[in-house]
């Protein structure tokens, strides 16, 4: 499988991804849209892209603002720059000319709160959200403590205001989340399921936790995954 580095300057900032190129073209693609404090080489976004391609994508990994190899801090990835970072590599996707024109996004954690904003606002075929935050919870995650504490309105975007935002435009929609999950509790999955667009469904898998460190729970999740954007992405 052919892989080859990309840089995208955006607003500023130079961001770093990783092509994995379609094995036949042109063909329909994927991103991935990375969590708070991960990188495009997460494991599973490795993962995910080698088994795309095997059945037919082109996928694109990438480090938002501040994360990885991109440039910028810590402190200007937040989530308007990076709803911006996505938008610009959605951009960058529709110009390759291994792409058919058909696109999904998959996102974890903070990265599918940006997948869903992105795929609503800008418009995608197809998503697969992971342990995905929507609501600011009472008591945040210890991790997650300290952000707040720092960087006020680091969270905040006025595009995802829930009393606003378009969860109807978002569709062909698929919810994970880990019953288990101590970061992000997963009463989220069923606010985004209730709001969005069919068809959708949702998946809550026993036993999981945020990260998905089971092996053999993320080896289902991964799976799953793909067979959705197979059966709304690529031709029969």
């Amino acid at each position: 499988m052919h892989q080859e580095p990309f840089s995208l300057h955006h607003k500023g900032f130079t961001l770093k991804g990783v092509h994995h190129i379609p094995l036949k073209s042109p063909a329909p693609y994927v991103i991935g849209a990375h969590g708070m404090m991960s990188t495009k080489d997460s494991p599973k976004y490795i993962t995910l892209g080698e088994n795309l391609v095997e059945v037919g994508f082109g996928f694109v990994r990438f480090d938002f603002t501040g994360c990885g190899e991109s440039g910028g801090t810590f402190e200007d990835a937040t989530l308007t720059q990076r709803i911006d970072d996505l938008m610009a590599v959605m951009e960058w996707v529709k110009h390759l000319k291994s792409f058919n024109g058909t696109l999904g996004l998959f996102g974890s954690s903070m990265g599918g709160t940006v997948a869903l904003a992105a795929g609503a606002l800008k418009g995608t075929d197809a998503l697969v959200l992971l342990a995905t935050p929507v609501k600011r919870a009472a008591q945040p995650a210890p991790e997650l403590q300290e952000v707040y504490g720092r960087y006020p309105g680091y969270f905040d975007d006025p595009r995802t205001a829930l009393d606003t935002f378009p969860f109807q435009d978002a569709h062909h929609c698929l919810i994970i989340h880990g019953s288990q999950d101590q970061v992000v509790s997963p009463d989220n999955a069923f606010f985004i399921y209730e709001r969005i667009s069919p068809p959708k469904e949702i998946w809550i898998v026993d036993g999981a936790d945020h990260q998905f460190l089971d092996e053999s729970l993320r080896a289902a999740m991964l799976n799953m995954t793909v067979r959705w954007f197979k059966r709304f992405l690529l031709q029969p």
